[in-house]
C-alpha cells in the first residue's frame, strides 16, 4: 500500500489537543496535524492517529529524541515515528533569534 496518511504532531504550551487540529487531503495525500500541550497529550493524539488508518507519524522540534521513543512505545511502534531534528548551527540561530 503506498504512503498516503500522514500524521504530524505540533507542540507549544497554549495548544490544546481537542481543539488545535486540522486536515490537508487530496487525493495522494491525507494529512493529521494536531497540536499539542506535552508529551503525554501526543501519546493520547498518536493513539487516536493509529485507529484512523494514519501510516507515519512525525513530531515537531519541540518534542524531544525521548519524547519520540514514548509516542513509539505507546503505539507498540505500529506505524514509523519520526522528529524534527536541527543541526547545532540552526539551534543556535534559534537561540540567538530567540532571546
Amino acid at each position: 500500500m503506498p504512503l498516503q496518511r500522514y500524521g504530524f504532531i505540533v507542540k507549544s504550551a497554549d495548544l490544546e489537543m481537542f481543539k488545535h487540529h486540522a486536515r490537508l487531503h487530496s487525493e495522494n495525500f491525507d494529512m493529521s496535524v494536531a497540536g499539542v500541550s506535552d508529551v503525554s497529550q501526543a501519546v493520547l493524539v498518536a493513539q487516536e492517529m493509529l485507529t484512523k488508518g494514519i501510516q507515519l507519524i512525525e513530531m515537531c522540534g519541540g518534542f524531544s529524541a525521548e519524547d519520540a521513543q514514548q509516542v513509539r512505545e505507546a503505539i507498540n511502534d505500529h506505524i514509523p515515528v519520526g522528529y524534527v531534528q536541527y543541526t547545532d548551527e540552526e539551534r543556535a540561530r534559534l537561540q540567538r533569534e530567540l532571546s
